[in-house]
């Protein structure tokens, strides 16, 4: 059998855009739309508890598309330590927390970069996810049966089949990154609209390349939100694309094997690979990112909020783990984002005796945060994994979250 053929030169990625598109450019703009009116959701410190909550569901789900499924439960318990004896469960508790600790890392890291597609950060991106990774996933094995140590940061040294599609010559991995890296460079593109559609080519170009021996696609996705975070439609945090990509993996694979083809006849673009499947890409991703945008304003609708808190406080005043009055605490505690303590009594028309009792029962079950015993200082908003189905149901498959409310 023939060995496949490799690609050598950078213009074997072309094109990096598809042609003029008037879907597309809809498509972008109405994600522009719905980014901006997610961005506005609650107070601040409501929103920064409500990404607490989307980071590790953003992990849940990026690695659910590679095959690796880790109960949400489980991944609150390793955010805490809390780790597995059973050790495949554990291995996938430490995957789950790396990815969790490498997107909060990488949200700090963007404040000093203007190209999240430069490889230098890409580089980086990979480098501090596998360092959390366990030295289980720091090996993979080739189909000659052969062991590779995969190296943090670095691009692979050996050729990759993936599927049908064979990767470009490692030799040649630096010049496709640096072809990459300035064809998708944000300043090169004035038009707004055109660097969001720029988001979701350059997640399937990237993929194509795959510069590394293992985690690709993982790297790919959180590159994507940095992106979305720089072009500012990442609804300050509150949606992602991770999650709408698995709930469609089969629709999502598909697309990216279709866009990996080959330029069909004269009519199909002017590079190497397919402008119209390119296209297709495109606008499955937009929609998909649009649908998640939907899903989580939708979601997050203050009134909707708030019945739902109502809902769950009777559901645990039933079971007696608290009282039905921690219902207007969390209510003013959601519409501010935090309350002083002293305001208890007055919250819950209790003494402060009891008012104490039940703010205490609160912190306990970390749906509030204290950072002091002070009676001035104040108790935060928090929302726990373990109560997302009950204030924030759907994130999460169904069937998974009919063990999360056992």
């Amino acid at each position: 059998m023939p060995a496949p053929e490799l690609y050598h030169l950078p213009s074997s990625m072309t094109p990096l855009f598809p042609g003029p598109n008037t879907t597309l450019r809809e498509l972008a703009a109405e994600l522009l739309k719905h980014s901006s009116k997610l961005s506005s959701a609650f107070n601040p410190i409501t929103r920064s508890a409500i990404v607490k909550l989307v980071e590790p569901m953003n992990s849940y789900y990026s690695n659910l598309i590679e095959g690796h499924n880790t109960h949400p439960l489980e991944i609150e318990k390793a955010l805490k330590k809390n780790y597995s004896k059973e050790p495949k469960k554990k291995l996938l508790q430490l995957e789950s927390r790396a990815h969790v600790l490498v997107n909060h890392h990488m949200k700090e890291k963007l404040a000093g970069v203007t190209n999240p597609y430069d490889w230098k950060f890409i580089s980086w991106l990979h480098k501090e996810f596998y360092e959390h990774m366990p030295a289980e996933y720091k090996t993979v094995e080739t189909k000659s049966g052969n062991k590779l140590e995969v190296i943090p940061g670095s691009m692979r040294k050996t050729e990759v089949e993936v599927g049908h599609h064979v990767g470009p010559a490692a030799g040649s991995l630096p010049a496709f990154l640096n072809f990459f890296t300035d064809g998708y460079a944000p300043g090169k593109i004035p038009d707004p609209i055109e660097r969001i559609i720029a988001i979701a080519a350059s997640h399937h170009r990237l993929a194509w390349i795959h510069p590394f021996l293992d985690g690709n696609g993982r790297v790919v996705r959180l590159i994507t939100e940095a992106a979305t975070i720089i072009e500012k439609i990442d609804g300050n945090g509150l949606w992602s694309i991770s999650r709408g990509l698995a709930v469609r993996n089969n629709d999502y694979y598909t697309a990216l094997h279709n866009a990996d083809q080959k330029r069909w006849n004269n009519y199909d673009g002017h590079g190497n690979l397919s402008e119209k499947f390119l296209a297709e890409f495109c606008i499955f991703f937009l929609e998909t990112a649009i649908d998640q945008t939907k899903f989580m304003i939708s979601l997050f609708e203050p009134d909707k909020v708030l019945t739902r808190i109502k809902e769950f406080v009777e559901i645990m005043a039933v079971r007696g783990e608290l009282e039905k009055e921690s219902r207007y605490i969390l209510e003013e505690a959601i519409l501010k984002g935090s309350i002083i303590r002293g305001e208890m009594p007055r919250i819950t028309g209790k003494s402060e005796n009891i008012a104490r009792r039940i703010m205490n029962d609160l912190i306990a079950k970390e749906l509030l945060l204290s950072e002091s015993e002070a009676l001035r200082s104040p108790v935060k908003i928090n929302f726990p994994i373990k109560y997302a189905p009950y204030i924030f149901p759907k994130l999460f498959p169904k069937d998974v979250e009919a063990t999360m409310r056992d």
